[in-house]
């Protein structure tokens, strides 16, 4: 099971830092039960200030439109325009 989330805001002075990321639960069946683990795998940060927002792929690095993950995370603008 894979679910993308908005991890927990940080607010350091005027500035938010919203970490987006892919959260993940495994199970393996065996003879004796099963085994289970999660996992979180960070895939980018929304970024407030007052002047701007903006994002950074955490994968390659590079500026993004905030826009870009607003499909992928539906509670993403609503949170910044909240900020």
């Amino acid at each position: 099971m894979k679910e993308e989330r908005i991890g927990s805001p940080i607010t350091i002075g005027e500035i938010t830092v919203i970490p987006l990321e892919i959260v993940s639960l495994h199970h393996v069946n065996t003879k004796e039960g099963f085994t289970m683990y999660y996992s979180k795998e960070p895939i980018g940060i929304a970024i407030s200030s007052p002047e701007r927002k903006w994002a950074v792929d955490i994968t390659d690095g590079e500026e993004v439109s905030v826009e870009s993950y607003y499909e992928q995370f539906d509670a993403l603008q609503q949170l910044l325009d909240n900020l």
